[in-house]
């Protein structure tokens, strides 16, 4: 039927599809949603296998069970997580399980935990844009602490995000 060389370059092809598919979709989202300014705070700067590069873990991550309007969400859930305007940085307005109305805008994510405080439940709540590169030896030296960071994130209207810049202090970084 195929030959070993046509199998071989079957499976090249499908890798290679993949790879661009994956590309496509995160540029699509760069391109075509919506700019949303988020608070975040580091989590932790390096990894010795994976080289530089920062973990992070937004406001938006730690969701107070109130914002879920006595919804029964639990760890594994998929969750849409509604955005609103506060100043100039974008918080959760209310967060459910099923995809909100058109025109609301929210991030979709997934939760993977949480935990009681102060006698209130919170949902810990993934994105997907948790972790940023940092060119090689650049994130050596520095420290997020003491300072103002947030990242611009892009979502599209099925509430995919991805990341486009992380400013630290109101600057690009």
């Amino acid at each position: 039927m195929f030959t070993k060389q046509t199998k071989f370059i079957l499976a090249i092809a499908l890798q290679v599809a993949i790879i661009f598919a994956i590309i496509i979709f995160k540029l699509s989202i760069l391109t075509g949603g919506t700019d949303v300014l988020l608070k975040i705070a580091p989590v932790d700067p390096r990894d010795l296998l994976r080289g530089d590069y920062a973990t992070f873990q937004y406001d938006i991550s730690a969701v107070d069970s109130y914002y879920a309007n006595n919804q029964q969400i639990k760890n594994g859930d998929t969750v849409y997580v509604v955005l609103g305007p506060r100043g100039k940085y974008y918080v959760v307005e209310y967060v459910q399980k099923t995809k909100p109305t058109e025109g609301e805008l929210f991030i979709k994510g997934k939760v993977e935990g949480g935990d009681q405080r102060f006698g209130r439940s919170r949902l810990r709540v993934v994105y997907g844009i948790e972790q940023y590169f940092i060119p090689e030896g650049a994130g050596r030296d520095f420290s997020f602490w003491n300072k103002e960071a947030a990242a611009r994130v892009a979502i599209d209207e099925n509430g995919n995000a991805a990341l486009k810049q992380i400013y630290v202090d109101d600057q690009p970084w």
